[in-house]
This record gives structure tokens, sequence and C-alpha cells, in this order.
């Protein structure tokens, strides 16, 4: 899926740059998150689960170009990184067996870094309305200390983008925009690190978020 979107993106902008106008502008976006995870621990089969909504402004950079029938075709990276949540737990002892699988304090945090989407958009009629899609690349970094020894490392995901927009054109190419989101990215599914006893546990999470961006930005 990624290759195909990456193969169609390059054709669609090979099409659209032979008579185009590029632009480049700063976003500011509202971020409401929802992170859904469970971690299974493989010794006792252990399962815990958690919900965790987080709300955060997530500033952007973005480069596009657009022919004259509305069709842009662009790139917006953050250069932050986006907390998706954190938390400290103290967790007793399921394990029969021994009281280092399971037992202690356990704190973990993840963070969405190297955020980069590829989109398209159109235009819908004169007032300046558009839709939009694209394709999101970023990678989820996990920090944790856990208590039974394991560390989960880092994951790249990928997910898709669908929106719409209102564009206003001020002076001198100037542009103003305000913009609703849904982005929706793959299940994740992460082996941790064998534990002081030689087990893996596991994490399994589901992300999804809804945005408000507002944009500046100059044509040439």
């Amino acid at each position: 899926m990624k290759k195909i979107f990456i193969g169609l993106f390059a054709v669609i902008f090979s099409t659209v740059a032979a008579n185009a106008e590029k632009r480049i502008g700063i976003s500011g976006a509202y971020t409401m998150f929802s992170s859904d995870g469970t971690e299974t621990i493989k010794s006792s089969g252990t399962k815990t689960s958690k919900s965790h909504d987080d709300e955060v402004v997530v500033p952007s950079i973005f480069f596009e170009i657009a022919n004259d029938n509305g069709l842009a075709i662009g790139l917006d990276f953050i250069p932050a990184e986006a907390e998706l949540g954190s938390g400290n737990n103290r967790r007793a002892d399921t394990d029969t067996d021994d009281e280092s699988d399971t037992a202690g304090d356990n704190k973990v945090s993840a963070e969405l870094t190297s955020h980069t989407t590829l989109y398209l958009s159109k235009t819908v009629g004169d007032a300046g309305a558009y839709l939009k899609g694209g394709f999101a690349l970023a990678t989820l970094d996990t920090t944790e200390k856990l208590a039974t020894g394991s560390t989960y490392g880092n994951e790249d995901i990928t997910g898709y983008l669908v929106g719409l927009g209102f564009n206003k054109n001020i002076d001198n190419g100037t542009f103003f925009r305000t913009e609703l989101t849904y982005s929706d990215y793959e299940d994740i599914s992460i082996t941790g690190s064998a534990d002081t006893d030689g087990v893996k546990n596991k994490i399994d999470a589901d992300i999804d978020a809804v945005a408000f961006r507002i944009s500046l930005g100059k044509a040439f």
C-alpha cells in the first residue's frame, strides 16, 4: 500500500508540475489524539488494556504545487513531537511462577515523531472550499521504565488522512486556510525485549486523531 501510494503521488506530481503554482506555508493544528492499547504478559497471559485521549497544538510547515484546475499535491512536515500519552502504575504479582514478570512500578509514554503527510487536495466550487486526502508516515517513540526489565523501542507507522477545508486568498499571493481533518493510523503490534526471565511481552495499539488546522501561506 505504501509503495502504491508513493508511486501514485509521483505520477500526479509530475502531471501537476508541468504548469504549476508553488505554495509554502505554516500551520498550527489543535489535535485530539485517541489511543487504545493492550499489553500482553506472555508468561501469564495477563492482558492490561488502557485508553488515553490527549489534546495538543501541533505546528507544521508545508509545500505544495497546484494547477489551474484546482488540483494540488503537497507535503506537510511536523518538526515537533506529539505526545500520545503517558502513565504510571504499580502492578501486583499475577504470575504464580515468580514475581519479576508483573510486579512493581511501571512508567510508560509514547510520542509521534518525524510525522510527514503526502496529500492531494481539490477545490470544490468557487467559494474556496476544498477536499483533502493523504498518506501519513511517522515514528512511534516509546519510553518506558518497567518492573519486568522489558523495553519496547520504536516503530514506524503509516496511516491515512481525509479532510475538508476553506481557502481565502488575500493580497500578493498570500492565503489563509481553515481545515478539519481525521487521521487513522494502522494497528500497531510491538514485541518487547526479553525481561529478566527471558520472556517477551507484547503491546497492541490503535491511534487516531481529529485536528482543526489554521494555515497561513504564500503562493509564487
